[in-house]
C-alpha cells in the first residue's frame, strides 16, 4: 500500500487506507504501508522533523514504513505555485515524463524510491490522485519488478472535465498512470462512470465501495452536555467535519449559516483549517461570528458527542470520492446534506437519505439547513434511512471486492508480459 498520508494523520483517504489494509489482512495477506511521517495536511509542505530517515512500525498486524514529509521553501503559497504550474504545463503540452518528475513534489517526501525498492510485493496499490507523488512512485515500481499496479484515486472531478477542481485530477501524467494500471478501484458508480469517461478500459475499472467501523459509544447526555458547553457549541447546530477549505464546502457552509440568521442555528466546524477559512471566519458578520466555531481537530470521543446531538452533517464538498464521514452521520441516524459533485450523488440520494445541492450554491444550501430544522419528521426520516443503508457498507464485503480486483490485476499483468 503506497499513501501520501497514514493514520494517525486525519482525513477520508488515510483512513480509508488503514481499513482496507486491516481487512485485507485479517483475509490472510500480508500487507506492507509505505508512507510519509505527515500527521496533518500542513506537514506537506512545512516538512515534519520528527524523523530524518524512513520509520517501520507495527500497525495491528499491518507493517508500516513513514518516509519524513520534506515540506517546500516558499511552504503552502509554493505548493500551491508549483501545482498551478504543472496544470498550465500539462495544458500546454508538457511531456508526460516531465510532469511525472514535478509530481515528486506533490508532496515531497524523502527516501521514497529507496522505500519501495526494498520491497517484493505480489501487488503494489497506490491511493490518492490529488497528493500523486506515491502513486506515481508505486508506478515506477511496478515497471521495475514487472507488478501489477492497482490505483484507487479518490477520483476529484467537481462538476465535470473543465471544472477546476477536475484539472487538478486529469492531467496527462495522472490520466497516463490510470489508463496504465492494472486495475482502477472505485469507490461508487458514478465514480466509475467518470473514470471510464477519462479513458480507463472498463474492464479494469472495479467499483469496490466503502465501509464504517461502528464507532465507540458517545458519552452519556449529562457528559455530552458538558462537553458541548466547554466547547462553546449552542444547541441547535449544524455540523461540518473534513479539512476546513473551500473546495471541501467549508467556507459555504459559514456564509449558508450567516443567510440563515433567522434560524438560530450554530455551526461547528471540526477539522484542521487553512488559511483562508480564517480569513473566512474574520469576514463574518459580529453575530454570524458567534454563531460559527472553528473546532480544530478533536478526539474520537468529542467527535461522537458532536456527532450524536447535532441536527445535521453537511458536506457541500466539491472534491469528495466518497465521505465516509456520511456513513458516520447516519450511524447516529442523521440527516445529511451533500453536494452534487464528485462521488457523492453515489452516496447520497436527495429525498432518500439526505438532501442534495448544487455545489458552491450557498443559497440553496440555507435552504436545505432551514427545511431540516423546521421539518422533523423529514429529517427523522432521512437519517433513519440513511441508518438502514449502512447495512452496504461494511469492509469485510469491501476487502473481499478488493481482493478480486487483485485477482483480475494479477491476470491482466501476466496476459501483458
Amino acid at each position: 500500500m503506497v499513501s501520501p498520508g497514514f493514520p494517525p494523520m486525519l482525513g477520508g483517504g488515510e483512513q480509508y487506507c488503514r481499513e482496507l489494509s486491516l481487512a485485507l489482512h485479517k483475509r490472510g495477506h500480508q500487507i506492507q504501508v509505505v508512507s510519509s511521517n505527515a500527521r496533518q495536511e500542513a506537514d506537506f509542505w512545512r516538512g515534519n522533523p520528527a524523523s530524518r530517515s524512513p520509520i517501520t512500525s507495527a500497525d495491528e498486524g499491518l507493517t508500516v514504513t513513514r518516509c519524513p514529509a520534506r515540506g517546500l521553501v516558499g511552504g503552502r503559497p509554493a505548493l500551491l505555485a508549483w501545482r498551478k504550474g504543472m496544470v498550465v504545463l500539462s495544458q500546454l503540452g508538457l511531456s508526460e515524463s516531465a510532469l511525472s518528475r514535478m509530481a515528486a513534489r506533490i508532496p515531497p517526501i524523502a527516501d521514497l524510491d529507496a522505500t519501495l525498492d526494498a520491497q517484493q510485493p505480489d501487488v503494489i496499490h497506490a491511493f490518492n490522485l490529488s497528493w500523486e507523488g506515491p502513486m506515481m512512485a508505486a508506478r515506477r515500481l511496478s515497471r521495475r519488478l514487472g507488478a501489477p499496479l492497482v490505483l484507487t484515486p479518490f477520483t476529484h472531478l467537481g462538476n465535470g472535465p473543465g471544472d477546476r477542481v477536475a484539472l487538478n485530477s486529469t492531467m496527462t501524467h495522472q490520466l497516463a498512470a490510470l489508463r496504465a494500471a492494472d486495475a482502477v478501484l472505485a469507490l461508487t458508480s458514478v465514480e466509475a462512470e467518470q473514470l471510464a469517461d477519462l479513458g480507463i478500459a472498463p474492464d479494469r475499472i472495479h467499483t469496490v465501495g466503502g465501509g464504517l467501523v461502528p464507532p465507540s459509544p458517545p458519552p452519556d447526555a449529562e457528559e455530552r452536555a458538558r462537553i458541548l458547553e466547554q466547547l462553546r457549541v449552542e444547541t441547535p447546530y449544524a455540523l461540518f467535519i473534513g479539512r476546513v477549505t473551500r473546495d471541501k464546502g467549508a467556507l459555504d457552509c459559514m456564509a449558508a449559516i450567516e443567510q440563515s440568521f433567522r434560524s438560530g442555528i450554530t455551526l461547528a466546524l471540526v477539522g484542521a483549517f487553512s488559511p483562508e477559512a480564517r480569513r473566512a471566519h474574520a469576514r463574518l458578520s459580529p453575530a454570524a461570528r458567534e454563531r460559527v466555531r472553528l473546532l480544530g481537530a478533536v478526539d474520537e470521543r468529542i467527535k461522537q458527542t458532536l456527532l450524536a446531538e447535532t441536527e445535521m452533517l453537511l458536506l457541500p464538498s466539491r472534491v469528495e470520492s466518497f465521505g465516509i464521514v456520511l456513513l458516520e452521520a447516519w450511524h447516529h441516524g442523521k440527516p445529511v446534506v451533500a453536494a452534487r459533485a464528485g462521488g457523492l450523488p453515489g452516496v447520497v440520494h436527495d429525498g432518500e437519505n439526505g438532501l442534495m445541492v448544487p455545489p458552491g450554491d450557498i443559497g440553496a444550501l440555507a435552504t436545505a439547513i432551514e427545511r431540516l430544522l423546521s421539518d422533523q419528521p423529514l429529517a427523522h426520516r432521512l437519517g433513519q434511512n440513511g441508518r438502514a443503508g449502512l447495512v452496504d457498507y461494511a469492509w469485510p464485503a469491501v476487502a473481499e471486492r478488493v481482493e478480486s480486483a487483485y485477482r483480475a490485476a494479477l491476470a491482466a499483468c501476466r496476459d501483458r508480459h
